[in-house]
């Protein structure tokens, strides 16, 4: 009898163990897993970088916080539009949920958009704006970024406000007109052309005459900006009052450049973007202001987009979106009246 006892007790023993096990193997295997790729047209932006770090830190988060397996591979393509173009195609191939793309060429989306179309994968296009009819061409493309025309709009207020207080400082040699360099960031690209025109025509506009001394492309290089303004401080050397930057790794390189230089007198220098070295000089007064482009909004609502779209097929309802495919993060005017609660 203590031996059938004995059995029946190692007999449910086993079958409550087998149970257990198979329980704990079906939670696993129901677990939701997804995968998000994550394409960089280059990994020396350092605005960029900023957003990717909060695209990759806010997917852990929400993975976490909804209990959902979340691999994120970040690939870098070099500025080569081949390269990332292969470099989606491979994302494809492995079956994942959602790419997220900044984009190397935004006038040369089409392969990656019929690659993505043909696999029916969404794809996110973010800080690289790609051309209004690519992205209509097919339902399941978006775009996250910014306004280019508020950047431009609040440097030139900023200029305007700055000029209020002391235009008679800034002109120095006194002939009622600012003469000014402009630093692009990229040719062709969709923000560098309309931040360059928009800022321009908010001073003149608030009455302020401007001359023109140079129009250089730097690719959003703080190296470049260097060269650059450097080769125009030896044909102006006292002459530059203002210089206009499309981002602040330029602005960063612009201000390099005047004080290597040599200038006795800092003339006005603006930015965008909003990065923590550049608000550093706003504070300390060798740049006027930035409008902040808010890289952590954006990753926050690129990575809530992902698993939204990845989950359910959907973009989260509390996303609105303008056309069902733009999401706009509004830019912030940063100068030195508020630059200490930006500072980290």
């Amino acid at each position: 009898m203590l031996k059938r006892f004995c059995g029946l007790l190692l007999t449910l023993a086993i079958t409550t163990s087998f149970v257990g096990c198979k329980k704990e193997a079906l939670q696993e295997r129901d677990r939701l897993s997804i995968k998000v790729g994550v394409t960089m047209y280059s990994e020396f932006d350092p605005f960029t970088e900023d957003i990717r770090h909060n695209i990759e830190d806010y997917l852990t988060e929400y993975g976490q916080k909804k209990d959902i397996d979340i691999t994120t591979t970040v690939v870098y393509s070099g500025k080569n539009q081949l390269v990332q173009n292969d470099q989606v195609e491979d994302f494809i191939e492995k079956n994942y949920d959602v790419i997220c793309v900044n984009i190397v060429d935004r006038t040369d989306a089409t392969v990656i958009i019929e690659k993505a179309k043909s696999a029916d994968i969404p794809i996110i296009f973010f800080n690289r704006e790609v051309v209004e009819d690519d992205l209509n061409r097919f339902n399941k493309l978006y775009y996250v970024g910014a306004k280019p025309e508020e950047s431009g709009q609040i440097q030139g207020e900023i200029v305007l406000s700055e000029l209020k207080t002391r235009f008679a400082d800034v002109d120095l040699n006194q002939d009622g007109v600012i003469q000014y360099v402009m630093l692009e960031g990229e040719a062709g690209h969709q923000d560098s052309i309309v931040r360059s025109r928009v800022s321009v025509e908010t001073i003149v506009n608030g009455g302020v005459e401007l001359e023109r001394l140079g129009d250089e492309i730097a690719n959003w290089d703080r190296q470049q900006a260097h060269t650059k303004l450097t080769a125009l401080l030896q044909g102006y050397p006292r002459q530059i009052e203002l210089v206009i930057a499309n981002d602040d790794n330029m602005a960063l390189g612009a201000v390099d450049a005047l004080k290597q230089f040599g200038v006795q007198t800092m003339p006005m220098v603006v930015g965008v973007n909003g990065q923590q070295e550049a608000m550093e000089e706003i504070s300390n007064g060798n740049i006027i202001g930035t409008a902040l482009n808010d890289a952590d909004a954006k990753g926050k609502i690129i990575a809530k987009m992902a698993i939204g779209i990845a989950v359910s097929g959907q973009v989260p309802k509390d996303i609105k979106l303008d056309q069902d495919k733009y999401y706009y993060v509004p830019y912030v005017k940063i100068d030195r009246n508020n630059v200490e609660t930006y500072l980290k």
